[in-house]
């Protein structure tokens, strides 16, 4: 769902309260749960963790967050405003920042006819992180409303209370109270319509609010799908008091076809006349698709030997690894000063990171912890996020002598696209990674503390240093072919629906590095963005050794599938599908490059096809989602 927070602009409204921080804090602070004997809020002139400055004027208040420990709640409670029975709302400017993305450090904003929390009334709850509700663009200063119930009269109080969950601190600047002297006002807060839609029948469904002094008796809803129709729907008989949201859905129902959407919903004629028309109206697009492609998220964890912190790290890419095998998640470590150090990934990644251990998840801005608590979230979070394409591997040859490892990335689309803007890149992975030398143990600050993998081993019963005897480190980052924005031209600026592109990437695989372990990811970037669309990740067929045939004359595509599949071969092939537990489940004869295979009606799971033919005999693992 689409949500946008609309500040109304209110004409000649009587202001009750304003508070800038500017020379004191002034208002009251209290500690309401938690051990936490740190200050709370405090009035600050700069901010750091994260760096920002006041909104407005000298001072802001900060709630320190970033060193008190999750679950603590402080308020900071106004003075006393008095209240003339009308409709009034709180504003307030938050500093939203992206750093621990999956802290929920956050401020809940009260009205108290007391001055207690208990029995006051919750107006609005905004987090910090700007990966969390409300979900904003960019790091900075953001302004909310929240309204009072209609009518309020008499003494009340405005109480802010802050919630730790040991992220970064949180920045509150420019508090106010004001009278609304609109009439009649309704400002259109939410349309229910996804970003990326499959053929069909949707509703135009959302919800307004009655921002204005006056009941809404009457409105009309609209809506236009690129420069269309306009349709309209009249409401009458309403009695929708100040400060309720109504929820609705437009008699008239969308039937989009493939390609891009631009929608614009509004609002019009509140009782016959709108006060403020500027919150009236959002603007939505997306794109329509054929079929929903599976998403598979990819975490570049930034870590070390030197780092005693990242022991965290390697449980985390462990237990996200065994929690997630069905081709959903891939993690990469990306090392940093020490043997396994690939400086072009390394410089790269540090950009995304404010120290070890930590990572960018699908290249997002925000960097996400590794431990399990904040890793797993932010992977829930991107599967959410539905892709506009797929990448598969095909095509592998290694050849033994030389080393040489070749292989074909595909990308395949949703939908046809003729400004399509996205780059591959690939990159080589290895596991079982060992050494010999001091510089490979492993640095363990977890040392007489518990924690622990999911197989339950306490990784605290390790030494300080752990021997480079006992270390084995997985997921190593070991070649960035394409750079790490991708290689430009390797997909077309133009695109057909579920027709594969293809690029050839070669790497020489050094001595030192084991061919079994070896796996290849392809992620599919979006080149405006830089972030990760999709990827893919297959292990190297050490089988396909050139020196045997000619592995070109054999691949499957796309892989994962759907259901239907085809075999990129020269020449004719018989073609034998197996389940894991053996069990034949298809068999085909003379198969060639147009000839479509369909598992469609088979359970969803990995399956191997045997393919066999002149001089031609490989096994070639199938995902079906």
């Amino acid at each position: 769902m689409l949500a946008v927070l609309l500040t109304g602009i209110m004409a000649d409204a009587q202001v009750l309260l304003s508070e800038n921080f500017d020379t004191a804090l002034n208002w009251t602070v209290a500690h309401t749960s938690g051990p936490s004997t740190l200050a709370g809020w405090t009035r600050v002139t700069g901010g750091a963790n994260p760096t920002c400055s006041p909104f407005a004027g000298a001072g802001m208040a900060q709630f320190n967050s970033y060193d008190i420990e999750e679950n603590n709640s402080y308020t900071l409670t106004s003075p006393a405003i008095t209240f003339g029975g009308l409709f009034y709302k709180a504003s307030f400017s938050l500093y939203r920042d992206g750093g621990y993305a999956t802290s929920a450090d956050r401020v809940r904003v009260y009205y108290s006819t007391t001055g207690a929390l208990g029995g006051a009334t919750l107006l609005t709850t905004v987090n910090r992180s700007l990966t969390l509700a409300p979900v904003e663009a960019a790091e900075g200063w953001y302004t909310y409303d929240a309204y009072l119930p209609y009518g309020a009269t008499g003494t009340g109080y405005i109480i802010i209370s802050a919630t730790s969950a040991y992220g970064n601190n949180i920045f509150m600047d420019s508090v106010s109270v004001e009278q609304i002297n609109a009439v009649n006002d309704a400002a259109l807060n939410a349309v229910s319509l996804n970003t990326v839609l499959t053929l069909g029948t949707y509703p135009i469904a959302g919800s307004f609010k009655n921002i204005g002094a006056n009941p809404i008796t009457s409105i009309d809803l609209n809506w236009q799908d690129n420069g269309g129709t306009i349709h309209t729907q009249s409401l009458t008989g309403l009695n929708i008091n100040p400060g309720q949201t109504y929820n609705f859905s437009h008699t008239d129902q969308w039937t989009p076809t493939t390609g891009v959407y631009s929608m614009s919903v509004w609002v019009s004629n509140t009782n016959g006349n709108d006060s403020n028309p500027a919150n009236d109206t959002i603007d939505l697009s997306g794109y329509v698709v054929n079929e929903i492609f599976p998403k598979t998220v990819v975490y570049e964890e930034a870590t070390g030997t030197w780092c005693g912190w990242c022991v965290r790290g390697h449980i985390g890419l462990k237990d996200m690894e065994h929690y997630h095998p069905d081709g959903s998640w891939i993690g990469i470590a990306v090392h940093n000063a020490d043997p396994m150090v690939l400086a072009a990934y390394d410089t790269a990644l540090a950009s995304f990171i404010s120290g070890y251990p930590s990572g960018a998840i699908n290249r997002n801005p925000a960097e996400v912890d590794p431990g399990l608590s904040s890793i797993e979230p932010a992977y829930q979070d991107e599967l959410t996020k539905t892709p506009l394409g797929k990448v598969a591997v095909a095509n592998q040859t290694w050849d033994p002598n030389t080393r040489l490892i070749t292989f074909d990335a595909q990308s395949i689309f949703a939908l046809d696209m003729p400004n399509a803007n996205y780059n591959l890149s690939a990159v080589i992975v290895e596991n079982n990674v060992t050494g010999t030398t001091a510089t490979w143990r492993q640095r363990n600050y977890y040392t007489g503390n518990t924690i622990t993998d999911w197989t339950g081993f306490n990784w605290g019963t390790y030494p300080a240093y752990i021997p480079a005897a006992t270390m084995v480190y997985n997921h190593v980052g070991r070649a960035l072919l394409g750079g790490f924005q991708g290689v430009n031209g390797s997909v077309p600026t133009s695109v057909s629906y579920n027709t594969p592109n293809s690029y050839t990437f070669t790497h020489t695989l050094p001595a030192a590095q084991k061919a079994d372990d070896i796996s290849i990811v392809v992620m599919l970037l979006d080149k405006a963005t830089g972030q990760i669309v999709n990827a893919t990740e297959v292990e190297l067929d050490t089988t396909l050794s050139s020196m045997a045939f000619d592995a070109k004359h054999y691949g499957v595509y796309p892989n994962p599938t759907t259901g239907i599949f085809n075999i990129n071969t020269e020449n004719p092939v018989n073609v034998s599908v197996v389940d894991v537990m053996g069990k034949v489940v298809f068999q085909a004869q003379n198969v060639t490059r147009e000839t479509a295979i369909n598992l469609g009606g088979l359970q969803k799971g990995v399956y191997l096809a045997q393919i066999t033919g002149e001089k031609i005999s490989s096994t070639e693992k199938i995902i079906l989602n």
